[in-house]
């Protein structure tokens, strides 16, 4: 990093700034051969579906590549909300018909609840009720969240949300780069990582058996015996492979599902996200630029985000660096610059941790949980929803294997919403590469066209 000693610490991580404080943790790559139900991905959904089979009385066995919080769910900005991070990126009650829009929009919000009192259980201290701003990045995203708010005042909804004019967004924070904005009440902040450790343990202490390092290579659910998952651990002269003989097999690897999972890898597009860790401020400089201590979201097409440190004593900031593979140093780079723009005070100040990490992308934008061969699904969930959603959507699956919920209803409202296909499978990311460039195109021609 000596080319960039202006811009990076000289003790710069590449490894995300939660894990100060929870660290990913290995277990051992020995599986046992016989498991009533194999649960593949350790994050969010993998361990809160675990957990539930485990308190049924289920053997339940998790097998994830990297260690437990290594992945999204120990790498996210940790900005959470109800119904507000479900239906930001579409239309749904056009899209699904106004009584289930009503009902997943409902369901939202009682995972919302049943995350806050996930947190208070088994990870005190990992969320802040503080709400949370979207800013309006030009005066004509203003105009689509007032007619937004309108929606939400007239459906009798908005009790929970703000109108916050243009001049008037000082209360959230310090620029002169938004034209007002709207603020949410039930919103808040989470430690992902200290959330994530208090599921595995949760996890360990129901019983369920947790192995990192391993990569599942085949999942072979022919006919209608156990299921026979083989996998692989070690590298070089010391990998092996054993087989797994499973009851039920459920995949949770969201933004990280490989080619095990062919027909699901066709239905998600894997996006980065990079976020920027920096130098101590202080909690008197953070409030200055964030008066209320929540996260500010842009309404970019091409977001950025800022929030305080649990602590109060920083800032991360966060958004899409890039719609290509580059390398973190680099997204660090760009995202830098977009956080100037917004903040130019805090070109001072040097970047102590930049980290990038997958999420998963639906062709609705809607999480999605069901079967198919035989194998469990519970993945899709995007930016803004996820830290909420998948540990219920986990905990759905769970109970519907164990048989602990009701057979004659749906799992969820979102049960049973078509799972379509990207237009060019799992090569979509190129495409989205092409429109990320354009959007950011059209991002910055909303900022100067009134």
């Amino acid at each position: 990093m000596a080319a960039s000693a202006t811009l990076f610490a000289d003790a710069f991580s590449e490894d995300p700034w939660w894990w100060g404080d929870a660290p990913p943790v290995a277990y051992d790559a020995h599986p046992p051969t016989g498991s009533d139900v194999v649960v593949v991905g350790g994050g969010y959904a993998g361990l809160s579906c675990a957990t539930e089979l485990a308190l049924a009385g289920r053997s339940v066995t998790v097998l994830d590549i990297r260690r437990i919080g290594e992945g999204a769910s120990g790498r996210n900005a940790g900005l959470v909300s109800g119904r507000a991070g479900i239906s930001k990126m579409i239309d749904l009650e056009a899209y699904v018909g106004p009584d289930r829009a009503a009902a997943i929009l409902n369901e939202a919000d009682e995972a919302y609840v049943h995350f806050q009192q996930l947190v208070d259980t088994h990870a005190p201290g990992a969320f802040q009720d503080r709400g949370r701003f979207v800013a309006a990045r030009s005066k004509a995203a203003f105009r689509k969240l007032e007619k937004k708010y309108e929606e939400y005042r007239d459906s009798g909804e908005g009790s929970g949300v703000t109108l916050i004019q243009p001049g008037d967004e000082g209360r959230f924070v310090t620029t002169d780069a938004f034209h007002g904005g709207m603020a949410a009440s039930a919103a808040g902040l989470a430690h992902p990582a200290m959330f994530v450790d208090g599921l595995r343990r949760r996890a360990e202490a129901a019983g369920v058996s947790i192995h990192t390092g391993i990569r599942v290579t085949d999942i072979d659910s022919s006919g209608v015996g156990p299921h026979t998952i083989t996998v692989a651990s070690g590298s070089g002269t010391a990998r092996g492979h054993r087989r797994i003989a499973a009851g039920d097999v459920v995949i949770a690897t969201n933004g990280y599902t490989d080619r095990v999972a062919p027909w699901h890898r066709e239905r998600i597009v894997p996006m980065s996200s990079t976020i920027l860790g920096l130098e101590r401020l202080g909690r008197e400089r953070v409030e200055a630029l964030l008066p209320a201590m929540t996260a500010v979201i842009d309404t970019n097409r091409v977001i950025v985000y800022a929030r305080p440190t649990p602590d109060g004593e920083g800032i991360l900031f966060g958004g899409r660096a890039r719609f290509r593979p580059v390398s973190t140093a680099t997204s660090a780079r760009i995202l830098h610059d977009q956080m100037l723009e917004i903040f130019p005070t805090l070109a001072d100040v040097k970047i102590t941790n930049a980290w990038s990490g997958l999420m998963a992308f639906t062709a609705d934008y809607l999480p999605k949980l069901g079967v198919r061969d035989r194998v469990h699904y519970v993945l899709g969930c995007n930016g803004g929803s996820g830290v909420v959603l998948m540990p219920w959507l986990g905990r759905a699956v769970g109970r519907r294997i164990a048989g602990t919920d009701d057979p004659t209803q749906p799992m969820s409202s979102l049960a049973g919403i078509p799972y379509e296909r990207q237009p060019l499978g799992e090569h979509t990311s190129k495409l989205v590469a092409a429109a990320g460039v354009w959007y950011g195109l059209r991002d910055r021609i909303d900022a100067v066209w009134p």
